[in-house]
C-alpha cells in the first residue's frame, strides 16, 4: 500500500513468521511522472576520531592519523567543507606538545594543531545535538567525548558547535520490543534498521554490513545514487569506530509498536567526494518504520510501515522494505492464499553471490493476488514469509 501526502510516503507491508501466510496485495504503481533534475544536494561530512596516547585524548579526522593510531571512540559527524551557518571545528595542542584539545576559539595555553572540520553553529536539523568537550582537572586533559560517553574525573564542557552524534567504540545500542511470540531488535548505530528478528528461538536477520538487516533505501532516478537506512557501505575493518552509520532522529517503543526514523547516509560516498572517513548525508530526507508486533492479536504477525521524506517531488525507486536473512534460510516457496497453493521454487533461484558481485539482481518472477514468498531452512521446520519484503521497482513518487 502507498500513501503520498505532500512529499512524504507511507508503505506498509504485512510480515508473517509462519510456515505459510496470506497477505494484501500491492497496487500497481501509477504511471512515471517524465525525468527531471529533482534530486536535492547530499552534504560531504567527516568523521571525528579519538585516540588515547599516554593520559592525552586527542581528536583527528585524517586517514593518515586514523591508519597508524590505535582508534578508541568515533565522536561526531561534521561537515567537511565551510558553509553558512556552520563554524571551523580545531584542534589545538599546549607549548608543552602534552595536551591536545578542541575548540571553535582560542584556548589560554594552546595553539592551532590542524584543522577538524566544520561544526554548525546551531542544530540545523533534528539529529544533531551539541558537540562535548571535557575537561580533567588531575591530568589537565581534554577530550571530545561522544554524547553516550563518560568518563570518571572529566567535566562536561559544551562548545559552540553542533553535529551528528556517534556512539564511541559501540557497534550496537539496542532498542528491543517483544508481542505476539517474537521478539524485534533495532540497532541505533545503524540508524535505527532491524538488526535481529527472533521467533520460535530462531534468529533470522544477517547483520554482515550496513547494507543488509531490514531496513528502506531510496534510489534518486536511474542512477547509483542510494540514500540507505541503516548506513554507507564503507565497511571493509570490523573496528566499530570506521563504520558509518545513518544518524538517528527518533528511537522509541509505544505500546507494541517500534518507531524509528535516521536522515540517511548515502550507500557509495564517493559518488559525492567521499570516502572512508567521509561519509555523504542527504540531510533533507528522512528514512523509517513503524513495526507493530501482534498486528490484530494475530500472534507472530507484525505490520511494517515505511516512511519516507523528500523535501521535494522527486522520480525514484524505494526499497520498502529490504530484508536480508540469514544463509540457513536455503529453501523458497510462493504461497498463494487465495487457492491455497504452496509451492517450492527452490530449483528455480539462481546462486545470488555472482548476481551481487556483478550488480545485477537474478531472482525467481512470480505474480499472486494474495499471498507472498517464504523462506526455510533445509528442514522447512523454520520460516519466515516475505510479503512485499525486497525492491519495488519503478515506484514513482509524486
Amino acid at each position: 500500500m502507498i500513501r503520498s501526502c505532500a512529499t512524504a510516503v507511507l508503505v506498509e507491508a504485512l510480515i508473517f513468521l509462519a510456515s505459510c501466510g496470506g497477505g494484501t496485495s500491492t497496487p500497481s504503481p501509477p504511471p512515471p511522472p517524465p525525468p527531471r533534475s529533482s534530486m536535492p544536494t547530499p552534504t560531504l561530512l567527516t568523521t571525528l576520531y579519538r585516540f588515547l596516547n599516554g593520559s592525552d585524548r586527542w581528536s583527528t579526522s585524517g586517514e593518515s592519523e586514523r591508519i597508524n593510531t590505535s582508534l578508541e571512540a568515533q565522536t561526531y559527524y561534521i561537515a567537511a567543507q565551510s558553509a553558512s551557518g556552520e563554524t571551523a571545528l580545531n584542534r589545538l595542542v599546549n607549548s608543552a606538545g602534552t595536551d591536545h584539545a578542541d575548540a571553535v576559539s582560542s584556548l589560554t595555553g594552546y595553539s592551532q594543531d590542524m584543522l577538524l572540520g566544520y561544526a554548525w553553529t546551531s542544530a540545523a536539523n533534528p539529529a544533531m545535538v551539541q558537540l562535548t568537550e571535557a575537561f580533567n582537572s588531575t591530568t589537565g586533559d581534554y577530550a571530545l567525548l561522544a554524547p553516550s560517553e563518560t568518563f570518571p574525573d572529566y567535566a562536561p564542557q559544551p562548545l559552540a558547535a553542533y553535529g551528528y552524534p556517534r556512539y564511541g567504540g559501540l557497534s550496537e545500542v539496542v532498542l528491543s520490543l517483544s508481542a505476539g511470540g517474537v521478539t524485534v531488535e533495532s540497532n541505533e548505530v545503524a540508524g535505527g534498521a532491524v538488526w535481529r528478528w527472533y521467533w520460535n528461538g530462531i534468529q533470522f536477520v544477517n547483520h554482515a554490513d550496513y547494507g543488509r538487516e531490514v531496513q528502506d533505501a531510496f534510489y534518486f532516478g536511474t542512477g547509483p545514487t542510494n540514500p540507505t537506512e541503516a548506513g554507507d557501505g564503507m565497511f571493509n575493518s570490523l573496528v566499530p569506530p570506521i563504520r558509518h552509520g545513518s544518524p538517528v532522529i527518533r528511537f522509541q517503543n509505544q505500546g507494541t509498536t517500534q518507531i524509528t526514523r535516521d536522515i540517511p547516509l548515502e550507500w557509495d560516498p564517493r559518488l559525492f567526494g567521499g570516502d572512508q572517513d567521509h561519509p555523504v548525508i542527504w540531510d533533507t530526507l528522512v528514512l523509517g518504520k513503524d513495526l507493530e508486533l501482534n498486528f490484530k492479536n494475530l500472534g507472530p504477525v507484525a505490520k511494517y510501515t515505511s516512511h519516507l521524506v523528500l523535501p521535494k517531488a522527486s522520480f525514484g525507486t524505494f526499497a520498502m522494505p529490504a530484508g536480508y536473512l540469514n544463509s540457513n534460510f536455503n529453501r523458497y516457496w510462493t504461497y498463494d492464499a487465495k487457492s491455497k497453493t504452496l509451492v517450492e521454487v527452490t530449483s528455480a533461484m539462481p546462486d545470488g553471490c555472482p548476481a551481487l558481485r556483478n550488480g545485477s539482481f537474478g531472482g525467481y518472477s512470480f505474480t499472486v493476488n494474495f499471498g507472498g514468498i517464504i523462506m526455510t531452512d533445509s528442514s522447512a521446520a523454520a520460516s519466515q514469509t516475505r510479503n512485499d519484503w525486497g525492491a519495488i521497482s519503478s515506484s514513482w513518487l509524486h
